[in-house]
């Protein structure tokens, strides 16, 4: 994604010129001018579509480069004595200059990364988002420093080391995506959640702190009825903050309930406002159909795109480089549509994790509730304790939800958000501050099976939750019903007959078990896979070809394509790191 970048200048061989270049992934992005005194350099690349319009934002020896937003900072004025008519960027150099950044970053409602820079103390600050969802990467080794909102922004810079994590394969081919703090290599990290990050220059130290922790939410008493009132409140509140009808707004619609719940706080708030909805998937499955039922109960547009065998793959190597390596190609669904998209819309309101938060889906079988995450809940959920971050006492709240978020959520998922921000800004109305500060202070019994969510949307959104269906479980929001052992095996026997048969799943939006044995994607895997000559050897003794993909192909009822495709991924990132940067 675009974004800014800087690094240290002490034994620099490199221009930021040259770093600027390897953030302009498009000629569409807008360069910032350069920036560079004795100490630094630094920069920003940009969609120019929301936020800062030009940086770094500069008062005397003062000076901040943001990529991003902010959703409260006009309402958080009369707090913090400045004038509302000031900018996010102008916010952070008053409440810095006057003491105030840590206070003024606990209250922000925001979806942003930034770098301020202090001439007269010299020193650098990095600062990340409450939930840490506009990614931010920094290396410090050897005395030498850099940040970028993209690590090819910082394996541009010169002197730095490119040793590749060891641990990082293992974790991807086993989840599908890092943990943590980590990425591909070994001293470049992404930055931690609601974290300030302080280089001083003179002493050549780095210190790192969080400005605000889950502790900080309180037990609520709220009685069911009056949390599903608040609830639906807090969210038309979230929406309308986010939304603004002179700006080119859409949304991408599936079959579930999070981006049909944010259309219909829309319309709620803007009854004649006539926006674009996208849906993708294979033609016929039950997202678009369920789509196109929730449109023509509005006077929103819809278009669809449709997945198929010839569409999907090549596309996806681009994004691989785009996201560096961290995001599964068989998870970048949609993103062979965005520049298309991108034609109609600037923003897109995103649906990003509302199961999870309102619905309660990271529970398993009513497990965990109303517990701090633990080593025990992190190894049944990850097979693994890699990241011990759920240590820290950041996560101090008898929930488990925030450290799953900061690791399924804002490495895997939140990586699909990533994927698009080269053409379409991205907002997620469902990790408003409000919202999110009263989920966490209820019981997780509320949330149980969908409960709060399912009824808030009852009782809001009427018209597009009564009677219209879930795709998750076919049926309207709120009408559960418990599978016994015998309906769940013979409905997995069902959905493994109908691979066996090549049939087609209307519940699925894509056929990947099916789609890597299409002629020409199994021979271009079968080459890059091979282990011979692949860049993979270099990381891993495992034999990728053989272990995964030659199994796939044997039979249609073995299903590795998630392997397969992780293992793609890395393969193909190696290439292109040795292709574009002579890795």
């Amino acid at each position: 994604m675009p974004g800014i970048f800087g690094f240290t200048k002490e034994n620099q061989t490199v221009s930021i010129e040259s770093v600027q270049n390897s953030m302009m992934l498009f000629p569409s992005f807008k360069k910032d001018d350069l920036f560079e005194d004795e100490f630094i350099a630094a920069s920003r690349v940009h969609l120019n579509k929301i936020g800062e319009k030009s940086s770094p934002t500069q008062k005397n020896d003062l000076l901040v480069w943001v990529e991003g937003e902010a959703y409260n900072h006009v309402e958080l004025a009369s707090c913090f004595g400045y004038k509302e008519g000031l900018s996010f960027s102008e916010c952070l150099l008053f409440v810095y200059q006057n003491n105030l950044l840590d206070d003024f970053l606990n209250k922000l409602d925001g979806y942003f990364c930034a770098a301020i820079y202090d001439k007269e103390k010299k020193q650098v600050k990095l600062i990340s988002d409450r939930y840490g969802m506009r990614m931010l990467y920094w290396y410090w080794y050897k005395g030498k420093f850099a940040w970028s909102s993209e690590v090819k922004g910082i394996l541009a810079t010169g002197n730095i080391d490119k040793a590749i994590d060891s641990t990082s394969f293992d974790c991807f081919m086993e989840l599908g995506h890092l943990l943590g703090e980590k990425t591909w290599f070994e001293h470049i990290k992404l930055i931690k959640p609601a974290t300030v990050i302080t280089l001083d220059l003179q002493k050549n130290v780095v210190t790192q702190y969080h400005y605000w922790a889950w502790s900080e939410i309180s037990p609520s008493s709220l009685s069911f009825d009056d949390a599903v009132d608040e609830l639906g409140k807090r969210f038309i509140k979230a929406v309308e903050r986010r939304f603004n009808p002179k700006e080119m707004v859409g949304i991408t619609l599936s079959g579930g309930l999070d981006s049909r719940a944010i259309l219909a706080a829309i319309e709620h708030l803007y009854p004649d406002y006539k926006g674009c909805a996208f849906t993708f998937g294979i033609e016929g499955c039950d997202d678009i159909a369920i789509a196109k039922q929730v449109v023509s109960q509005s006077n929103w547009s819809h278009k669809e795109y449709h997945f198929s065998e010839k569409n999907w793959f090549k596309p996806r190597f681009e994004q691989i480089w785009n996201t560096d390596g961290l995001k599964d190609m068989m998870h970048m669904h949609g993103c062979e549509f965005v520049g298309d998209i991108a034609k109609s819309i600037d923003v897109n309101l995103n649906g990003y994790l509302g199961d999870a938060i309102f619905g309660g889906s990271y529970f398993k079988n009513g497990n965990h509730l109303n517990q701090r995450i633990n080593e025990s809940i992190v190894e049944k959920y990850y097979r693994t304790t890699l990241d011990e971050s759920f240590q820290s006492d950041f996560y101090d709240i008898n929930h488990i939800d925030p450290y799953l978020f900061m690791s399924r959520g804002r490495r895997f998922i939140n990586m699909g958000i990533v994927n698009t921000l080269v053409s379409i800004e991205q907002r997620t109305p469902f990790f408003d501050n409000q919202c999110v500060e009263l989920i966490y202070s209820l019981p997780d019994e509320y949330r149980e099976n969908n409960k709060l969510y399912s009824t808030m949307l009852h009782r809001f959104f009427p018209k597009y939750f009564k009677t219209i269906i879930w795709q998750q479980t076919g049926k309207p929001a709120g009408i559960t019903y418990n599978e016994n052992v015998i309906s769940r095996y013979l409905g997995k026997i069902s959905r493994r007959l109908k691979v066996i048969l090549g049939m087609k799943s209307t519940q699925s939006y894509t056929d990947y078990n099916r789609w890597i044995r299409s002629p020409e994607v199994s021979e271009y895997l079968f080459s890059i896979l091979d282990a011979e000559t692949a860049e993979y050897k270099a990381i891993t003794n495992d034999d990728l070809l053989k272990r995964y993909f030659i199994p796939h192909l044997k039979s249609k009822a073995y299903n590795k394509s998630s392997q397969v495709l992780r293992a793609a991924t890395v393969e193909i990132y190696l290439k292109l790191l040795k292709e574009k940067l002579n890795y």
